[in-house]
């Protein structure tokens, strides 16, 4: 009788282990999940929105030279254009290779479709007078700075939404912690009664 009853509390002893086990498991996977999921949601904040804020601001600082120059009297150098030119198209090419929502996709499609139409009237002022030159490029700039104005409010939404779902993230993995002691103090002392119920009723038994 001895050793079956040792028998048995060596099974109960196995079977707490392995429940606890389970248990711990299962909330430490959660746990990484919630974890990984609120890392990611931050590094894009940063490198898809942050990054991308100082893009859309260095554009726009160009955007205000040209803007500047459009009224200026005093003769430019040649290469001042082309150089402003290689920098927003380097800026863009950076811009495109992030992360991004469809409503910002069309934004920058429209946004590079104005600026080649701005590059275009340097190019090609065709017949049209200074006044009227000036004029259209004005208003093409003005374009552009309303579009990269849509485009900033972007990434103020979105790194409001997924800063909020960081900050969701982190709370339901807290709450799994602490609900995860809980249930191992409960299920520790509730497989302590078990045994020592089954072990005493086992040598009621034995006795009997």
């Amino acid at each position: 009788m001895a050793k079956s009853l040792n028998t048995a509390r060596r099974i109960n002893t196995i079977l707490a282990l392995a429940v606890v086990f389970l248990l711990v498991l299962a909330t430490n996977r959660i746990d990484q999940y919630h974890f990984k999921t609120a890392q990611t949601n931050m590094n894009e904040v940063f490198e898809d929105r942050v990054l991308v804020q100082d893009y859309i601001f260095s554009i726009s600082r160009e955007l205000h030279t040209r803007q500047l120059k459009l009224y200026d009297t005093v003769p430019q150098t040649t290469n001042s254009g082309s150089e402003q030119t290689e920098s927003v198209s380097q800026i863009l090419s950076k811009f495109e290779a992030t992360k991004l929502t469809p409503a910002e996709y069309n934004l920058l499609k429209q946004f590079k479709n104005d600026f080649n139409t701005l590059e275009g009237l340097d190019r090609n002022p065709s017949t049209q007078t200074d006044v009227q030159l000036r004029k259209r490029k004005s208003d093409q700039l003005a374009a552009l700075q309303q579009n990269l104005l849509e485009l900033s409010e972007i990434q103020v939404r979105e790194s409001r939404r997924l800063t909020r779902e960081s900050q969701k993230s982190l709370d339901v993995s807290n709450l799994l912690a602490n609900l995860e002691i809980f249930f191992l103090i409960v299920i520790g002392i509730a497989l302590q009664v078990l045994i020592f119920y089954k072990s005493k009723k086992l040598a009621k038994q034995s006795a009997a």
